[in-house]
């Protein structure tokens, strides 16, 4: 395989620094490094594209279908005193 042109980078030449020095702080290889956080991002996004996180375009479950197995889930653990489902949604957005 050649060797990637400046012009043909997918990466400006500066964060291609910052990435590299990352990773030779932590003794990884930088395409190992990128390779995981597109793949977080991709795993983030999947949700949001109606792909599940098994990579199969298996419809999401509706609105009704969570919550009814939230509620299910909740008889074997139950919240809190004084705590609902949607405390548990925000926790840490304030």
């Amino acid at each position: 395989m050649e060797p990637t042109k400046p012009s043909d980078a997918l990466l400006p030449p500066a964060l291609l620094a910052e990435i590299e020095a990352m990773a030779a702080a932590e003794h990884r290889p930088a395409r190992e490094m990128l390779r995981e956080a597109v793949e977080r991002y991709l795993q983030d996004r999947r949700p949001f594209a109606g792909v599940n996180n098994s990579g199969s375009t298996a419809p999401l479950r509706t609105p009704q279908q969570a919550a009814a197995r939230m509620l299910e889930r909740r008889k074997f653990h139950p919240l809190p005193e004084g705590m609902s489902i949607r405390d548990l949604m925000t926790f840490g957005r304030a």
